[in-house]
């Protein structure tokens, strides 16, 4: 019988799900540190996902066992395809993830290549780069001329102790390499190789090498020589010289290691099918069979979830509709009769009705399938459980959580009367909503985010689109108090299209939902997301509501918010007047939304250094929340922050020390100790330590918000930067100077990417990180810095900001430190004239920047004396 794919298609062929594959793989993980050899392999037609699944194998490694080391190969490249290349890469591969050195490999392999190629020196562009400083650029000089071996060994005996006494632990004889051939070089490869990874790995940890598309191996080779001579050079040499290194191989065809080539493989090899059809092979079957419109097989192939009895059902479809007419795309991807029958075949009334009922859920576990079946009537045993998740069709996952086939699901609702199914929906969004009554913020557990996820696909399923929208409001608010963010803005985005296409685009309930995604953008740090989704709220609601409505004050007050963070503080300004103006005139002057705007008009005023007009703002703010909502608010605590920013900005320490321990003591007690306002709190307390020069309070401060942010909000948001900074500075500030330099530059490259190159806090970062320059004598790398500061602060801010003084203060002292008086001299004239205008003759910045002005005159004047 010829070979083809058309066996695969079989009505009776059945497919395993990779849950297999990967449980495979995490047994394998328990049981490595028992093998001295340990291979995994995974064979399956091509296409068929092997590469796909080895990604979630390193996934699994990433997350779940991040102690692991792990490398990986594709023999799709093929240049890997040959022993020597194929460790040149997967030492590029190792390097770029870790730190390992390939010492003896690296001469090995420099050896090996001049003996094949002894008319070509080694250069750049012909030869793998190995950047291994110039101690390797000598051996390379040493090779190219041909040069005698006991020059090598001169450059080992130069090299850094730590390089001279690993040669020596090794004892590599150069001598007898040098005079092999590279046929028997290429054989001690694996060897040097394994050599200098053990050393790297040591003996207790555990290290896994994935290789890809085995199968490559024998491309275009398979008619010379023996079989197994293709992969003899991994079979009998590299995994033999790499003890307790696990390997994962997928291939297209099962290795005939144990029966071919040796029986002890049979202790070290496991091999497992993957057994599922992928679309590749889905469209040659259908192309074969005739059916030529791509449109056509695409349907088709989504709709069939791989089941192939579903392929040659649409086949038969395809063949009798042409009969008659040309089939189009709208003859397909319906659920089919004979499918639903034959998923059912066999299966009684009762059994029927509950796989309707419980196509329902998404998923269910042993407690919810009874609820079910007493609930809905079944007619089926609720407690016939274990017996119901034995049919082929139901998936069972490893947390004990099960689900209908997807094709079977489709199937069952088509065939499902639309107000029972309608019902059970109701009933599963009361079952989960109540699981979201009474949420403590600070205690939200993964059940509870699982609860709310079925919760809204219940309720997109059985309310009206304006139901829809006040439900998930309210039911979401925890959620967002507690900085779930990321977890409920696709829920919005999808809330917002379904009313866009049921209610009206306009509709104030649109706005209402653009106004909430703005506040969640915004809070991610996701600026040019929620810019345009502000000002359609803000037009839909002027539109609806008037020009005067408070809804419209909350929209001018949020996206005077957002100018604000993206440093256009001229945008923001006459937004937060207009939002005050309206909140006072509708609310009352002691309502808190108009606290609110208070607090965040003083705080664009702070940030533009009018703390004149910052200070009363924060204090009538302070006023009406503690009055109104009570001394123990969040909000509260944000105002004492606020507050409290400002006193230390104004230098006046001691009244910003316990409004900041009690902003603390709130926001802890409130929300809880990993929420993001907490680390904002100890971020500016850590600060105002720093700043009294209380270094080891501010530490631990500094490193407890860096940990919170990053966890909440991820590793590039804004505020993330922002305690990189601080930490830097604090590092700086104690002298420790290699702590602090990759946190600036983290720091930097955040902002940059997140606010972009003309924000107010790359300025900052860009001050810091030239200070730091300065510090370590590297003048000529702060220079730029400075001035690209400068510029960024001058244009944004204005030429009379505080800060333009403080980066004019700046790069006049590096001028001094350089010898540059008279560059330096009218900077810090100018530095004087703006701080001292803006802050007073006797805020610490200004003397600072006027002690340094007396300094450079003294300094110039003994100059002039002398000469």
């Amino acid at each position: 019988m010829p070979i083809g794919p058309t066996t695969y298609f079989g009505k009776e062929r059945v497919f395993v799900d990779r849950e297999a594959c990967i449980q495979t793989f995490r047994e394998n993980i328990q049981n490595s540190g028992n093998l001295e050899y340990n291979v995994l392999f995974y064979h399956g037609i091509a296409g068929i996902g092997k590469s796909k699944l080895q990604k979630e194998l390193q996934k699994i490694l990433d997350e779940e066992y991040p102690e692991i080391f792990w490398a990986a190969i594709d023999l799709n490249t093929k240049t890997y395809r040959e022993v020597g290349t194929f460790l040149i890469a997967l030492r590029n591969k190792i390097q770029e993830k870790y730190k390992a050195k390939f010492y003896l490999f690296n001469i090995a392999h420099a050896i090996y290549w001049k003996k094949l190629h002894p008319e070509i020196p080694l250069l750049e562009e012909n030869y793998p780069v190995i950047k291994e400083g110039k101690f390797f650029s000598k051996i390379i000089d040493v090779l190219n001329e041909f040069g005698p071996t006991r020059l090598i060994w001169d450059i080992i005996n130069n090299a850094p102790d730590n390089i001279k006494r690993y040669y020596k632990e090794q004892a590599i004889d150069i001598n007898k390499l040098v005079s092999m051939e590279a046929p028997e070089i290429e054989k001690l490869l694996p060897g040097f190789f394994a050599a200098d990874f053990t050393s790297y790995l040591g003996t207790n940890s555990k290290a896994y090498i994935f290789i890809d598309t085995y199968e490559a191996l024998w491309d275009g080779l398979r008619e010379k020589g023996g079989f197994h001579e293709k992969d003899e050079w991994i079979r009998e040499n590299l995994i033999p010289n790499m003890k307790g290194v696990s390997w994962v191989i997928c291939g297209r065809d099962e290795l005939l290691w144990v029966p071919d080539c040796d029986e002890d493989w049979k202790m070290y090899l496991e091999q497992h099918p993957v057994d599922e059809l992928p679309e590749k092979y889905c469209q040659e079957f259908l192309e074969d069979c005739g059916i030529e419109n791509k449109d056509i097989r695409n349907i088709i192939i989504k709709a069939s979830e791989g089941v192939p009895y579903y392929l040659n059902l649409s086949v038969d479809t395809y063949e009798k509709i042409r009969k008659n007419r040309q089939p189009v795309s709208e003859d397909f991807g319906k659920t089919q009769k004979e499918i639903f029958n034959t998923f059912v075949k066999y299966l009684n009334d009762n059994e029927i009705r509950a796989l309707k009922v419980l196509s329902v859920p998404n998923s269910w576990d042993r407690a919810l399938f009874e609820i079910l079946m007493k609930k809905f009537d079944s007619g089926y045993p609720a407690g016939a459980f274990s017996e119901l998740i034995k049919f082929s069709f139901i998936k069972k996952d490893t947390d004990g959580k099960c689900s209908v086939h997807q094709l079977m699901r489709k199937s069952l609702k088509e065939f499902h009367d639309p107000t029972d199914r309608k019902n059970i929906h109701k009933y599963l969004l009361d079952f989960y909503s109540k699981k979201l009554e009474n949420i403590d913020i600070k205690a939200i557990t993964p059940e509870h985010e699982t609860a709310l996820t079925e919760a809204f696909y219940h309720a997109k399923e059985s309310l009206e689109a304006e139901e829809l929208c006040e439900w998930f409001i309210s039911v979401s608010d925890p959620f967002y108090r507690a900085a779930f963010w990321q977890l409920i803005s696709p829920f919005y985005e999808e809330i917002l299209q379904i009313l866009e296409v049921n209610v009206s685009p306009e509709h104030l309930l649109v706005g209402v939902t653009l106004n909430y995604l703005g506040i969640l953008y915004t809070n991610m740090g996701e600026y040019e997301k929620a810019l345009p989704l502000y000002q359609r709220a803000l037009d839909i609601r002027e539109k609806v509501l008037g020009p005067q409505h408070p809804d419209v004050a909350t929209t001018l007050n949020n996206l005077a918010g957002l100018y604000r963070q993206m440093g256009e503080y001229e945008k923001a300004l006459p937004l937060y007047q207009r939002d005050l103006e309206i909140s006072e005139k509708v609310l009352g002057p002691q309502h808190p939304d108009v606290a609110t705007t208070l607090n965040n008009l003083a705080g664009l005023y702070r940030q533009m250094g009018e703390y004149e007009k910052a200070l009363p703002l924060y204090q009538r703010a302070l006023e009406i929340i503690e009055k109104v909502l009570g001394p123990q608010h969040p909000d509260v605590a944000t105002t004492l922050n606020n507050l409290a920013g400002l006193y230390r900005q104004m230098g006046e320490y001691e009244k910003a020390l316990p409004l900041y321990q009690r902003a603390l003591e709130i926001i802890e007690k409130v929300l809880g100790p990993q929420h993001p306002d907490v680390a904002t709190t100890l971020n500016n307390l850590a600060g105002l330590y720093e700043s009294m020069g209380e270094y080891e309070k501010a530490l631990p401060l500094y490193q407890r918000a860096l940990d919170i942010r990053e966890k909440v909000l991820g590793p590039q948001h804004p505020s993330v930067a922002t305690t990189l900074n601080n930490l830097a500075g604090l590092y700086e500030s104690m002298g420790e100077y290699e702590k602090a330099l990759p946190l600036y530059q983290r720091d930097l490259e955040i902002s940059e990417k997140v606010l972009g190159p003309q924000h107010p806090s790359v300025a900052t970062t860009l001050n810091n990180l030239a200070g730091l320059y300065e510090s370590m004598g590297e003048y000529e790398k702060a220079l730029p810095l400075y001035q690209r500061a400068l510029d960024i602060r001058e244009k944004v801010l204005g030429p009379q900001h505080p800060s333009v003084a403080t980066t004019l203060n700046n790069l006049a002292g590096l001028y001094e430190s350089m010898g540059e008086y008279e560059k330096a001299l009218p900077l810090y004239q100018r530095a004087l004239e703006i701080i001292e205008k803006k802050l007073g003759p006797k805020h610490p910045n200004t003397v600072t920047i006027k002690n340094n002005y007396n300094l450079l005159l003294s300094k110039m004047s003994e100059g002039d004396e002398e000469k």
